[in-house]
């Protein structure tokens, strides 16, 4: 079993990256510029209005520095650049009827870079809250946990119905999070807070305290 795992592990986590990378391909086909520049002045203003404009700032110098370190400092928008904007090497002529062309791929090289730009800031706004959650998520699986110890030595019952819708709640809520990183709309910042921050440690609590009393 463990070698399974150890087989699938790599080939689960590079199909993941090729997903995402492709995703962000369709993405920059066809979200307008105009589009993803509103989407980021949007997200701006809630995030000031959220958080206010010190700890705002804290958050746009962590996502500067990590776009920095992924994107331009590692060479990738060197390669992407060359790659949908090439220019040069070829005849007047060619390259003049060809223009439109250069200048499609030039808009879509420019939104390429400002969605990766939006997602890190959106990881790096997630993780903003994750001191907090480590607060509330603590006395929440010890309350959970003393619950389902109460039910195990009494006469409660314990749903497998809450069980099961807890853990259904935890996997799509995960799942969502993870796609929000890509949508292409603006996303209020207060959405993810309330989920990291107040629906996880309920739906967490509500599922320790619902396991079978035999495990």
């Amino acid at each position: 079993m463990a070698e399974m795992l150890e087989e699938k592990w790599p080939k689960g986590v590079m199909a993941s990256i090729a997903f995402f990378f492709v995703l962000i391909l369709m993405l920059a086909t066809v979200a307008p510029n105009k589009l993803v520049d509103t989407v980021m002045l949007k997200e701006r203003k809630w995030g000031i209005e959220l958080l206010g404009d010190s700890d705002m700032e804290k958050v746009l110098e962590k996502t500067n520095r990590y776009y920095s370190a992924l994107v331009i400092d590692s060479g990738a928008k060197k390669v992407v650049s060359d790659m949908l904007m090439p220019r040069g090497g070829t005849v007047d002529a060619f390259e003049k009827n060809v223009d439109w062309w250069f200048r499609y791929l030039e808009s879509r090289g420019e939104a390429v870079q400002k969605i990766i730009y939006q997602m890190v800031y959106r990881i790096v706004l997630t993780l903003y809250w994750l001191p907090l959650l480590i607060a509330v998520l603590v006395p929440a699986i010890y309350a959970g946990w003393m619950r389902w110890n109460a039910k195990r030595h009494g006469f409660d019952y314990s749903s497998p119905f809450l069980n099961n819708n807890a853990a259904i709640v935890l996997s799509w809520g995960g799942m969502l999070i993870v796609l929000s990183v890509l949508m292409p709309l603006p996303l209020p910042p207060l959405v993810i807070s309330t989920f990291i921050v107040i629906m996880l440690p309920v739906v967490l609590s509500v599922l320790i305290s619902n396991l079978p009393k035999r495990i």
